[in-house]
């Protein structure tokens, strides 16, 4: 599994570059105090997404998927490969745009306005684990090419969900689910809330794989 995790950052090193200059691009472009919250998590969201989607493109562009079953390896192995470079592209890309801001604030540079904080972490953990638990049996059910069609919806999902939400509970905030939720969430120690997300999160992942091995196992090549 270690070699099918580190085929996927092998066959992207040209992908590395694009990322290194995208990153320095987003700190510079949106530095504006309207984005300055979200600029590390737009940077890295967007740089992780890019090495999941390439990993994906190549291994369908050279037909590796076919490769891959002739070698005596298992087909959960595979799945479980994909979805652990996952957590690998995650780190990196929060690596390099975390690197980058710190060396421009540390030097002085008027971007970015602040260091990435943990707040910036969580929020790529969630929005990424997210997109990815949805996009990945898609992507063993149909392959990469059908599958393009369904990442529009999905960023379209993750782009409006949160709007749609928030206006939601603005018109609800009053319901008692709310008032309890708000307490709780007041009461609590941030700790225990990232525990919480964190705990929900790996969930939905773990749901996603066992159902991608699923698929996968009767999937005919």
């Amino acid at each position: 599994m270690y070699s099918l995790i580190l085929k996927d950052i092998l066959i992207q090193k040209k992908m590395m570059g694009f990322t290194l200059a995208y990153c320095i691009f987003i700190l510079i472009a949106f530095n504006s105090p309207v984005f300055a919250s979200m600029t590390y998590v737009m940077g890295a969201m967007a740089s992780s997404y890019l090495f999941i989607q390439g990993a994906c493109a190549y291994e369908s562009k050279g037909n590796s998927e076919i490769v891959l079953n002739s070698f005596p390896l298992r087909r959960s192995e595979i799945v479980g490969a994909r979805y652990l470079s996952v957590f690998v592209f995650m780190f990196l890309s929060l690596v390099i745009i975390g690197f980058f801001g710190a060396v421009m604030k540390g030097i002085g540079l008027p971007f970015p306005q602040r260091y990435i904080g943990w707040i910036d972490v969580l929020g790529v953990a969630v929005t990424l684990l997210l997109m990815s638990s949805l996009y990945l049996p898609l992507y063993f059910k149909f392959g990469y090419i059908q599958a393009r069609f369904f990442n529009v919806i999905l960023f379209l999902l993750i782009f409006f969900t949160p709007s749609l939400v928030k206006q939601y509970y603005e018109e609800n905030r009053e319901k008692e689910i709310f008032q309890t939720l708000l307490l709780f969430l007041e009461k609590s120690p941030p700790w225990l809330i990232g525990c919480l997300i964190t705990t929900v999160l790996l969930l939905l992942v773990y749901l996603s794989y066992l159902f991608s091995v699923r698929i996968y196992q009767h999937r005919e090549f």
